[in-house]
């Protein structure tokens, strides 16, 4: 009996909004393709300087995360902003007065959900990729692929990266606000640490999307070491080819030379290799010889300092990050207190430009508009803390200063020349309030001094009586 023909499965054709999508993404690599294709290109394409190098021209998600997990430097380069950021937290104030029903209810969640340690672990994952989200789990009721409109409570805020987290669908309503953004998104949900996962559909009104240094798209973000990945492959090469060199250099070994006259046998070469092997790997430190000498072998040890130095500043200068911080050192390369300045300048920066508007504040609003938070009333403010705040130790040395300066002044007797008020305000840098406050203290002082003085009875002169 001849075998039946299976019937073709008909063919599946795209919607509109699909095909505009797919087309859009083919667009997107082939642009990235023929970009990536240019670099390193010089002398009429004649001369590929990354294929010489062997530098990566077209560098993937897995490329920078394995920088991320085994490279030293490259980790720093991603945590040192992220941490230096949310290192002190903000406070969300609705009032100015007593707590209300919304600060209270967002203390409980940072609380009890771990807010912010969600938030600075999709900062690090939006900041090794393109882009990351942070999938809000709600007590609703519903599927991930519905809209997220009202819930009981929160249960979980769980980060991915953009590997796990594609977007299958995206808004072409040109009338809709959110046009341009991803409509839908198909995460990889995994359980324990087994390598099975299942993939669901999730609306967007579920996630919060995060992506930093924003150009053209605004969508995926630029990775941070896009733009040191080149200088993060050099570095290793010169860790690694230093740490090979001291391996084979820094004891090159021994020549052995047969003196004249004299000739050697088998038998005593076997016997000079068991000598050699047993000095080598043995406790042994000394060598049977007969009708040889032995010269040390000149030792080949150049010092990778400087060239990694040379290294570190052009990552240093490429992602903003001052050396002493990024190498975790106080002494740093004549650092300074202006270098502290910008780099807590930077920091204060990405907190308002990029932490506050990208990623607190929209899980605020979804929460708020999920009924998790209670409305406030007038809205609410982020108050960041002032990363300029002195140290204790820095308090007692400006005080110490300050104490001498002043003792200074009054024993030199240069209140005759610089009135104190001058001396206050421009020497000191007190305020107008604070030399008022002083001034007052100084009169109440001479007030109590003249009062607490005994008042002197006068002389009675005597005249006219003459001595008996």
């Amino acid at each position: 009996m001849p075998a039946r023909k299976k019937k073709a499965a008909p063919e599946k054709k795209l919607t509109a909004n699909q095909a505009d999508d797919y087309l859009r993404a083919l667009s997107a690599i082939a642009v990235r393709a023929s970009i990536a294709n240019r670099l390193g290109k010089s002398f009429s394409d004649d001369r590929d300087i990354y294929a010489a190098l062997g530098y990566t021209k077209s560098p993937s998600f897995n490329d920078y995360m394995a920088r991320y997990h085994r490279q030293d430097i490259a980790k720093a380069v991603i945590n040192k902003p992220v941490e230096h950021c949310w290192r002190m937290p903000p406070t969300i104030t609705e009032s100015d007065e007593e707590e209300t029903e919304f600060e209270k209810k967002w203390v409980e969640l940072v609380e009890s959900r771990h807010i912010y340690h969600k938030l600075i672990r999709v900062d690090k994952l939006a900041s090794i990729g393109t882009y990351a989200v942070l999938l809000i789990g709600a007590d609703d009721g519903l599927e991930f692929d519905q809209e997220l409109s009202s819930a009981k409570r929160l249960l979980y805020l769980t980060p991915y990266t953009s590997q796990n987290a594609s977007i299958s669908a995206y808004e072409t309503d040109t009338n809709s606000e959110r046009f341009g953004l991803p409509k839908e998104y198909s995460i990889n949900v995994r359980i324990g640490t087994g390598s099975s996962s299942r993939s669901v559909k999730v609306h967007h009104s579920r996630v919060i999307h995060v992506a930093e240094d924003l150009l053209e798209d605004n969508v995926e973000g630029t990775p941070r070491l896009r733009c040191v990945l080149n200088r993060l492959q050099d570095l290793e090469l010169i860790v690694g080819g230093s740490a090979e060199m001291f391996w084979r250099g820094a004891f090159p070994g021994y020549g052995f030379k047969v003196d004249e006259g004299h000739t050697i046998g088998p038998q005593d070469l076997e016997d000079l290799q068991d000598e050699i092997e047993e000095y080598m790997h043995g406790l042994k430190r000394y060598i049977r010889l007969r009708g040889m000498s032995v010269e040390d072998l000149a030792m080949q040890v150049a010092d990778p300092t400087g060239h990694a130095n040379i290294i570190i500043d052009l990552i240093s200068c490429a992602t903003g990050i001052p050396k002493r911080i990024l190498l975790g050192s106080e002494r740093g390369e004549l650092a300074s207190s202006q270098d502290e300045k910008n780099w807590m300048d930077t920091v204060d920066s990405r907190r308002k430009q990029h932490c506050e508007p990208t990623i607190l504040r929209p899980l605020i609003d979804r929460l708020i508009k999920a009924q998790i938070l209670p409305e406030p009333s007038e809205g609410y403010s982020v108050e960041w803390p002032d990363l300029m705040t002195p140290s204790d130790k820095e308090v007692a040395e400006v005080g110490a200063s300050r104490s001498k300066a002043v003792k200074d002044y009054m024993e030199s007797g240069a209140d005759s020349i610089l009135p104190p008020e001058i001396f206050y305000e421009k020497v000191m840098g007190f305020s107008k309030e604070e030399i008022d406050q002083i001034q007052m203290i100084l009169e109440s002082i001479d007030r109590e001094l003249q009062e607490s003085e005994p008042e002197l009875e006068p002389e009675i002169e005597v005249t006219g009586v003459e001595d008996i």
